[in-house]
C-alpha cells in the first residue's frame, strides 16, 4: 500500500511545471508590455480620438467657428463626400499611385534582371551604387530635383536648349509638374523593388531555365512563364505596401510644387494629392479639423478595401492557410 502511494506522488511535478509555464508567460508579457503600451499610446488612442473628432464641429483657431462645441454626427462625412474637389483629388491620387507602382515594378525588375545576369561582375558594387537614391533622405532628393527641373537655371532645360529642343517650365505647367513628381518618385523608389526582385530571382533554380531552353522557350517566354509567376510571392507585398505609400505621399511633392500649379481658382492644384489637399483643408484657411478627421477615416477605409480586394483577387495569402 505504501509503495502504491509512493508511485502516485508525481502530481506535484505537473503543478510545478504549470507554475513554471505561468512564470514564463508573465515574463514574456512583462517584456512585451512596454511595446504594447507604446502602440496603444502612439497608434490606437489617436485613431479613436480621430474617429471621435470626425463626429464633432471642432475647428481652429477659433476652435468652434460653427457655434458651441458639439457632436454633429456624420455631418463632416456628408460635407466631405459632397465636395467635387475630394473626388478630383482622389482620382488624381489613384492615377499617380497606379502609374508610380507600375514604373517602380518595371524599372526595378529590369535592373534586377541585369544585375542577376551571370555576365555581370562586381555585383556588390553595382548594388551599392544603385541603392543610393533610396538611401538619400527624401527632402534632399526633392530639393535637388527641384533645382534640376528649374525652368531657367535647371540643368535639364540647359541641356534641352543646347540640343535645340523646347525647354518647358516643368513645375509651372500642370502636366509637366505631374510628370516631374512621378520621375522623382521613381528615382527614389525603384531601388527598393530592385533589391526585393533581385532576391527573388536568386532564389529561382537555374535548372528550370535550362530545361525551358532545351524545350525551345525564348527569353520572353521564360520571363512570362517562369520568372514572373515565381516572383509573385515577393513582388505582391512590395506592390501593396508601395501602393499604400503613394496615398501617403506628402513631403516630396510639397517641397517641389506645394500641390501646384493651380490652374483654376478654387480648384485643387495639378499635383495636389490626397495628403496635401487634407493639409490645406486642416492647416490652411478655415482649419476644419473635424472635416480632415473624417477625411482620414474615409481614406483609411478606401485603402483597407483596396488591400483586401487585391489580396483576394491575387490569392496573395493563399499559401498561409493551406
Amino acid at each position: 500500500m505504501a509503495q502504491s502511494l509512493t508511485r502516485q506522488r508525481p502530481a506535484p511535478a505537473s503543478a510545478g511545471s504549470h507554475n513554471q509555464s505561468v512564470r514564463q508567460s508573465l515574463t514574456a508579457a512583462a517584456y512585451l508590455m512596454p511595446a504594447l503600451i507604446g502602440i496603444l499610446v502612439v497608434n490606437v488612442l489617436p485613431i479613436f480620438y480621430n474617429m471621435y473628432m470626425s463626429l464633432t464641429n471642432r475647428n481652429g483657431p477659433a476652435r468652434f467657428a460653427e457655434g458651441k462645441y458639439r457632436v454633429v454626427g456624420f455631418d463632416n462625412y456628408i460635407r466631405l463626400l459632397s465636395q467635387s474637389d475630394f473626388y478630383i483629388v482622389l482620382g488624381k491620387t489613384l492615377l499617380y499611385a497606379t502609374l508610380c507602382v507600375t514604373l517602380f515594378f518595371t524599372v526595378g525588375l529590369a535592373f534586377a534582371l541585369i544585375l542577376n545576369h551571370p555576365a555581370i561582375r562586381g555585383r556588390a558594387i553595382w548594388r551599392t551604387l544603385m541603392i543610393l537614391p533610396w538611401a538619400v533622405p527624401t527632402w534632399v532628393t526633392a530639393l535637388i530635383w527641384k533645382f534640376l527641373f528649374h525652368g531657367q537655371y535647371g540643368p535639364i532645360n540647359q541641356i534641352l536648349r543646347l540640343t535645340g529642343l523646347p525647354a518647358p517650365d516643368w513645375l509651372l505647367n500642370g502636366t509637366s509638374a505631374f510628370v516631374a513628381i512621378t520621375v522623382v518618385n521613381l528615382w527614389m523608389s525603384y531601388p527598393f523593388f530592385m533589391l526585393i526582385l533581385l532576391g527573388g530571382l536568386q532564389s529561382i533554380p537555374t535548372d528550370m531555365y535550362e530545361a525551358a531552353s532545351i524545350d525551345g522557350a525564348s527569353w520572353w517566354r521564360q520571363l512570362w512563364s517562369i520568372t514572373l509567376p515565381l516572383l509573385r510571392p515577393v513582388a505582391l507585398p512590395a506592390v501593396i505596401l508601395s501602393a499604400i505609400a503613394q496615398f501617403q505621399m506628402f513631403n516630396t511633392v510639397w517641397l517641389m510644387t506645394k500641390g501646384g500649379p493651380v490652374q483654376r481658382v478654387g480648384q485643387p492644384g495639378a499635383t495636389e494629392l490626397l495628403l496635401i489637399w487634407a493639409y490645406n483643408q486642416g492647416f490652411q484657411g478655415a482649419q476644419r479639423f473635424g472635416l480632415v478627421s473624417a477625411f482620414a477615416i474615409v481614406v483609411f477605409i478606401i485603402l483597407l478595401a483596396i488591400t483586401a480586394l487585391y489580396i483576394r483577387v491575387t490569392n496573395a495569402t493563399k499559401g498561409v492557410y493551406e
